[in-house]
């Protein structure tokens, strides 16, 4: 049978999900539907038979025991143990449908976090940061998965009250009043306990994400923070942000503790209540002795539904907390996809942003600009990374096809993020890239050296962003990654701002011969790279103010001979 099977994870297509932390919630646990509904079948059966047991009880006393009649007792002695077989058997099965269930919920959080962080792409250090989403994939996918696996015993434990509480008012009605005044009174005291429960949770969760946060970022700059003795400073605020962190949890801990109170007294209370009433009953004839001791045993079997519902509420508490923290990270927007995209032009189209009025051609053309965000904003207008009103030849670049404009298009930052894993596939991910040409970027980025350094050559393993590696060797693997996707365009801002100015001459001539015949930008003040530009366009407050050779422009625009002076000084 299927349903005897794990899923199999992580699914092909994790689907479109809602963006309300409940419906997200909702939509989760319910994407697989056979699956979820054998599981709140089976804790039915494991959770709801455990407190009508004792109704075995009153005929095994009644009928067989005080009736004296063997037949009579063995028929419910049978009856027991067989109730307790299948209970046993639906345990075991409600556990392992279970856990596919909260499997398969925290797999698709974890593919739809992926999944939006991809399509994010440059946009996401904009909208969001690495602590916020690796709280996603390390705290919130966890809480999600215990919720959604707490809605199952949710559902067997009403039904075992429901039916402790009907079957008491067939014995009496007053103690089925008495059981259902209880349970409706822990449910009166505890939903302030709850909601305050759910408010100071909010805010543990949002102190996790900052010291998360504050620890990714002294992970990722640990270099420089040694070089320019910042460590005390950031060890400081880290500090400052565990306390609060700590503060918040012990406020947390409060109302869990007056709930894990409750859960615990109230249905201790109950069962006293309810042995004293029953006995007062026994004695004025109004039941028997097996029906008090049903009704002992159906008030303690109630124990353990009323426990798991106060857990359950403060699960789901964390689980609602946790979606909504998903769902911040899903209604992040992203470049939106054109309904009707257009096929972009012949190769050799230029490039065009009437915004700011530079103009791409064939060629190597270097932007120099002393703002070098206003450049960025205008690499990714052309990109179609950002809104704009940019033209790739006569086709709008915002009406073009993701997928074609990023095969076409790439935008090179000199602090791209460098993944884990061997180095080959760091410089060319998933594409059919041959060694020669690998070889060829790497060395256009004047980086075999660093390849040479390393003990397995492009076979080694790098971990995350390439840490044991210096500012100046990372910065030329990320050129040379940019270098083998072999893009029709290449916008680069400052890919050698890292490097000595010998190997900068080198890896201006080198990446001038390699890109021959194709259409690169590069923003710098270099005078390097300006010397070595089929154009030079000047460019001020994003504007372009002037286009030309060095030379040209050397002479005559004082403005642009101080930018590039102060990059020599």
């Amino acid at each position: 049978m299927a349903l005897l099977r794990a899923p199999d994870l992580p699914v092909a297509d994790p689907g479109t999900p809602p963006t309300t932390p409940w419906r997200l919630f909702g939509w989760l646990a319910t994407r697989r539907k056979s699956l979820a509904a054998a599981v709140l079948i089976s804790a039915v059966f494991s959770l709801g038979l455990v407190p009508v047991m004792p109704i075995f009880l009153t005929g095994a006393v009644d009928d067989g025991i005080r009736g004296r009649d063997w037949g009579a007792l063995a028929a419910w002695a049978g009856a027991l143990a067989l109730a307790g077989s299948v209970a046993a058997v639906s345990i075991v099965l409600h556990h392992r449908l279970t856990v596919w269930w909260r499997h398969d919920a925290q797999y698709r959080v974890l593919q739809l976090a992926t999944r939006k962080t991809a399509r994010l792409g440059s946009r996401f250090r904009t909208h969001t940061t690495t602590g916020s989403v690796v709280s996603v994939g390390v705290t919130d996918v966890v809480s999600i998965g215990r919720a959604t696996e707490s809605l199952a015993p949710t559902i067997g434990c009403v039904s075992g009250i429901i039916a402790v509480a009907v079957l008491l008012f067939n014995m009496s009605a007053v103690l089925g009043l008495t059981v259902f005044t209880g349970v409706i009174a822990v449910a009166a005291i505890t939903g302030p306990m709850l909601r305050r429960l759910q408010s100071r949770y909010g805010s543990y969760r949002k102190d996790i994400g900052a010291v998360t946060e504050r620890a990714a970022d002294i992970v990722a700059g640990l270099r420089v923070l040694r070089g320019v003795g910042g460590e005390d400073r950031f060890n400081g605020a880290y500090r400052r942000d565990s306390q609060r962190l700590k503060r918040s949890g012990f406020g947390l801990a409060a109302p869990g503790a007056w709930i894990d109170a409750v859960s615990e007294g109230a249905p201790a209370i109950l069962l006293g209540a309810v042995v004293w009433m029953s006995a007062r009953l026994v004695a004025a004839d109004a039941i028997t002795v097996g029906q008090m001791v049903a009704a002992f045993g159906y008030t303690a079997a109630l124990l353990m539904p009323v426990r798991w519902l106060m857990g359950t509420a403060m699960t789901l508490i964390q689980g609602s907390v946790a979606c909504a923290k998903v769902c911040e990270l899903l209604v992040l927007p992203e470049r939106e996809s054109p309904r009707d995209p257009l096929q972009g032009p012949e190769t050799g189209a230029t490039l065009d942003d009437p915004q700011s009025g530079l103009t791409l051609a064939r060629g190597l053309t270097v932007i120099a600009a002393s703002d070098t965000d206003a450049v960025a904003a205008i690499f990714d207008r052309l990109a179609g990374l950002e809104p704009s009103e940019a033209h790739f030849g006569h086709v709008p670049v915002a009406r073009m096809d993701a997928g074609e404009l990023r095969r076409r298009i790439l935008v090179g930052d000199h602090d791209a993020y460098l993944f884990a894993g061997a180095l080959h596939t760091i410089l060319v991910g998933r594409r059919a890239g041959t060694a020669i040409t690998t070889a060829a970027a790497v060395d256009a980025a004047s980086a075999n050296d660093v390849v040479d350094s390393l003990p397995d050559g492009l076979r080694t393993e790098l971990d995350n962003q390439a840490r044991t590696l210096s500012g100046g060797q990372r910065q030329r693997l990320r050129l040379a990654r940019n270098l083998a996707a072999d893009s029709e365009v290449l916008l680069l801002r400052e890919p050698t701002s890292a490097v000595d100015s010998h190997t900068e001459a080198r890896i201006v001539e080198r990446l001038t011969d390699f890109r021959q015949g194709r259409t690169t930008a590069i923003a710098s003040a270099s005078p390097l790279w300006l010397g070595r530009a089929d154009t030079v366009a000047f460019v001020q407050d994003g504007k372009l103010v002037a286009t030309g050779t060095h030379a040209e422009l050397t002479a005559s625009r004082p403005d642009y001979r101080a930018l590039v002076n102060r990059e020599l000084t």
